[in-house]
C-alpha cells in the first residue's frame, strides 16, 4: 500500500493528537511544565512526599513552603541538541515544572527534610507535638469518685 501526501499528513495528525506533540521538533523551553508523578502518604508520625524525577539534577530543584503549601520547582534539561532531533515518539517531558502539595494543619514545617536518591526526591514532614496521639491511662479499682459542685 502506498500513501499519498495527504494520507501521510493524516497519519502524522493522528500521531500528533495521540502523543500530544509535534513529531518533527524537539522540546522547547516555552513549555509550561509537566505533571511530576508524586505520592503523598502518612507513615507513622510524619507525612511523606515522593516524587519521580529521573534525569533531573538535584541542584535544579528548589523546595519551599508558602503558608500551608509545599512548592517544588525544578527543571529537566533535554540532553541533546534540539536542532538535530526529530522525534518518532515523545513520552518524556522537558523544561520547567512546579508541583504543589497542600499541607493542611498539624505539620512541623520547620523540620522538613529532603533526600534525593536515584531520581527520587523524598520529603518528610513530622507532625507537630500537639497533634501526636497521647495515650490516656485508665485507673482501675472499686473506688468510684463522685464529682461535687
Amino acid at each position: 500500500m502506498r500513501l499519498g501526501n495527504s494520507n501521510v499528513r493524516d497519519v502524522d495528525d493522528i500521531f500528533q493528537r495521540f502523543f500530544g506533540s509535534d513529531l518533527g521538533t524537539a522540546p522547547t523551553p516555552s513549555w509550561s511544565g509537566f505533571n511530576v508523578p508524586t505520592d503523598v502518604f502518612h507513615s507513622g508520625d510524619k507525612l511523606v512526599i515522593r516524587m519521580d524525577l529521573p534525569g533531573v539534577n538535584p541542584d535544579d530543584v528548589e523546595v519551599m513552603v508558602q503558608e500551608s503549601t509545599l512548592l517544588i520547582n525544578g527543571k529537566r534539561g533535554f540532553p541533546y541538541d534540539a536542532e538535530d532531533v526529530r522525534f518518532v515518539r515523545r513520552g518524556t517531558f522537558y523544561g520547567d515544572f512546579t508541583q504543589k502539595v497542600a499541607l493542611g494543619k498539624g505539620l512541623d514545617v520547620e523540620q522538613i527534610s529532603a533526600h534525593y536518591d536515584n531520581g527520587v526526591l523524598e520529603l518528610t514532614i513530622p507532625y507537630s507535638a500537639e497533634v501526636q496521639p497521647k495515650k490516656i491511662s485508665i485507673q482501675r479499682g472499686g473506688n468510684s469518685r463522685v464529682l461535687e459542685n
